[in-house]
């Protein structure tokens, strides 16, 4: 026995095309999107090529200092 697949109903075909339609045309009426909101990175880079572990070092010393600064006290 064939299984039958599965072919939605003509209603909802007429329905899907017509709100494509709908939102093609409301698209081209209001112009291009204009770009979302962006989170800006407002960090400095503490160094971005550390070569010692003395840098190593300070960097971990400032991100310690950082999380207590930020980080809920208990």
């Amino acid at each position: 026995m064939a299984l039958r697949r599965y072919t939605p109903p003509i209603r909802r075909l007429q329905e899907d095309y017509s709100a494509e339609i709908a939102r093609r045309w409301r698209s081209a009426r209001r112009g291009p999107r204009k770009p979302g909101p962006r989170i800006m990175d407002n960090s400095e880079p503490w160094n971005p090529d550390p070569r010692t572990v003395a840098e190593l070092w300070e960097i971990a010393a400032q991100v310690n200092d950082l999380v207590k600064k930020w980080s809920p006290h208990s």
